[in-house]
């Protein structure tokens, strides 16, 4: 056999060489894409319980697709709550709460930057859920980007509880 041809420290250092190569191309936090697979950079926002409500913030930055001077991206999230065994969807909202006209480095300084709220225009710092049951929260944010008509879908790096 080949492998038997090489000495103990060969062998060593090829051990010690894979090990740390699985170990520093692991993915990054969910939070935060650099345009890897496939999606243009963003980065999902967190999420709070106060009360019987959960506040879900809209994604802290998002990029428009390659190639794209200018997008315009929209963002809604879905609430799911834990059942004792798994999280399932809780409430979705119908319309999508919020967009942003975004450029390949962010938000658009020259056109409205940052999250707008789509029924008033005005500027979306958070969306609630409210009135809800105790139980444990998380959301899946959905990122929609106009120019290509692609849907990503990320869960907020955090979760909650109400009591």
């Amino acid at each position: 056999m080949a492998f038997k041809k090489f000495s103990t420290a060969a062998k060593l250092l090829a051990s010690v060489s894979i090990f740390f190569a699985i170990s520093f191309t692991a993915e990054q936090p969910a939070e935060a894409h650099n345009g890897e697979g496939n999606w243009p950079s963003h980065a999902v926002g967190s999420m709070s319980c106060a009360g019987k409500i959960v506040k879900a913030e809209p994604p802290r930055y998002v990029t428009a697709w390659k190639g794209r001077e200018t997008d315009t991206v929209f963002w809604k999230p879905v609430l799911y709550r834990y059942n004792g065994s798994k999280y399932e969807q809780f409430k979705s909202l119908a319309e999508w709460p919020g967009y942003a006209y975004v450029t390949l480095y962010g938000f658009n300084p020259n056109t409205k930057p940052g999250w707008r709220n789509t029924s008033n225009d005005g500027r979306l710092n958070f969306t609630s859920f409210k009135s809800l049951p105790s139980g444990s929260y998380k959301i899946l944010n959905q990122i929609h980007w106009v120019s290509t008509g692609a849907t990503h879908t990320e869960w907020s790096p955090n979760s909650c509880a109400i009591k």
